[in-house]
């Protein structure tokens, strides 16, 4: 799983040979040649390397004000009365920097009736659009598909890319099709739909998105199918494709979050899962059920019409189960690789927050060290765990997110369902740090 390239070296010989062709006797006084500098390996996407996070580098996990979200206020405003709004995504280009059009930002989102259960709406799911003028002040757009052509029961989250008036909306078929609200129905795959879209001077509209396919499933060699994960106790994941072009090999991409391929409960922890952890720590037996990984897939083309399952880029086996909503920060040269996770889905013996957590490396492929010696970049406050999730780090530094469940004066809750604060990152070498948050739902 984890072979490295052949790197063939080439070997500076053109003054040796011309000594030894001319005769020639090196002084004994000159100074030895300095030894060479151990380069880091480099990959392709479709070699087969797969970088670790560790338990080692899980332990260390701990919060500060560097890390850790301010308090979301009760009395938080809502984008609209009309839907329950969670995973949010902005339109960008294939560089991933977000993208206007004709002056309007454009946000996706999945959506459910606000008659439906908050805890429930993950069976209702659509994706839903929004528009707006000034990157805040969103204007609900509706429904992205039209009724009965997408794949799957219920549509979780993706990207979307604009390419001239061309969007590109990639998103999970979750369940089988027309399969109705079933929430014991966990199949996961990846699909695409095509549209254009259009704008006046009051409004934002879509055309086309007939031409839904399904263009990756788990092949049970490289991310776990359905059927094998079954066989355990722990939730299924095969989903949120996000796109982008490499500036290296020019070539499309998609990440998304899977489980290492194998019958749920198979798999054995390795050292280099471990790593090293500080002494008298035990892996617990069942810490085996938990596989998580950031999968990758490549396009044969630009036209996106057929993709090739690559080797997983990040595994987090026996560390963590999900690895929800993976996207790329490409900066200075770095690839900065995040994604968002639970508490609860932390192996046991190991423990984490709702958040988000990231990985620094040197190439698309490569050994992807994490952020601030732990992975942890946003984590929720103690006292109100869950009062929001799935962050969505933007190549400007802004990280959005949307409001869950968040704690009242008299003990109670209250359901979120929409946009939280932008919050600023800085981001330097293999450090993050929060500097201050914006409005609410502000996405430039």
């Amino acid at each position: 799983m984890h072979r490295a390239r052949r790197v063939l070296l080439r070997l500076a010989t053109g003054v040796m040979a011309l000594a030894a062709l001319g005769g020639l006797a090196t002084p004994a006084s000159a100074a030895p040649a300095a030894p060479s500098k151990p380069q880091t390996p480099q990959y392709s996407a479709d070699d087969d390397y797969t970088a670790v996070w560790s338990r080692a580098d899980a332990l260390k996990l701990k919060q500060d004000k560097t890390n850790t979200a301010p308090r979301v206020s009760p009395d938080f405003p809502v984008i609209t009365d009309k839907v329950w709004q969670w995973d949010t995504w902005p339109l960008t280009k294939l560089d991933t920097k977000t993208a206007t059009y004709r002056g309007w930002h454009v946000i996706f989102a999945l959506t459910a009736p606000r008659s439906v259960p908050f805890g429930d709406r993950h069976w209702y799911a659509k994706i839903g659009y929004y528009y707006s003028r000034d990157a805040k002040s969103w204007k609900y757009g509706g429904d992205l598909f039209q009724p009965g052509t997408a794949f799957g029961s219920r549509q979780w989250a993706g990207s979307a890319a604009l390419v001239g008036d061309k969007v590109y909306s990639f998103y999970t078929a979750s369940g089988h099709d027309n399969g109705g609200v079933n929430p014991n129905d966990p199949l996961q795959r990846l699909a695409l739909a095509t549209g254009r879209i259009h704008a006046d001077t009051t409004h934002v509209w879509f055309t086309g998105f007939q031409d839904h396919r399904i263009i990756a499933q788990a092949d049970g060699k490289l991310y776990q199918t359905l059927e094998q994960s079954q066989q355990g106790p722990i939730i299924y994941a095969f989903r949120d494709p996000f796109v982008f072009r490499d500036p290296r090999d020019r070539k499309v991409h998609l990440l998304f979050e899977g489980n290492t391929a194998g019958v749920a409960g198979t798999y054995q922890c390795t050292k280099r899962d471990i790593g090293d952890v500080p002494y008298g720590h035990q892996v617990p037996d069942n810490a085996k059920y938990y596989t998580g990984n950031i999968g990758l897939a490549t396009a044969d083309g630009d036209s996106m019409d057929h993709w090739k399952l690559q080797p997983p880029l990040l595994s987090a086996n026996c560390v963590n189960q999900q690895t929800e909503r993976p996207h790329l920060v490409i900066r200075d040269g770095k690839y900065y690789l995040f994604t968002i996770s639970h508490k609860f889905t932390f192996a046991p013996g190991l423990s984490g927050w709702d958040g988000v957590y990231g990985f620094v490396g040197p190439a698309l492929r490569g050994d992807y060290q994490p952020l601030n010696g732990s992975a942890l970049v946003l984590g929720n406050p103690e006292d109100a765990p869950t009062q929001q999730y799935s962050h969505y780090v933007m190549p400007n530094g802004l990280v959005e997110s949307f409001i869950d469940t968040v704690p009242t004066a008299d003990g109670g809750t209250r359901f979120g369902g929409t946009l939280a604060r932008t919050l600023v990152l800085s981001l330097r070498g293999n450090r993050t740090r929060l500097t201050h948050q914006l409005d609410y739902g502000f996405i430039p």
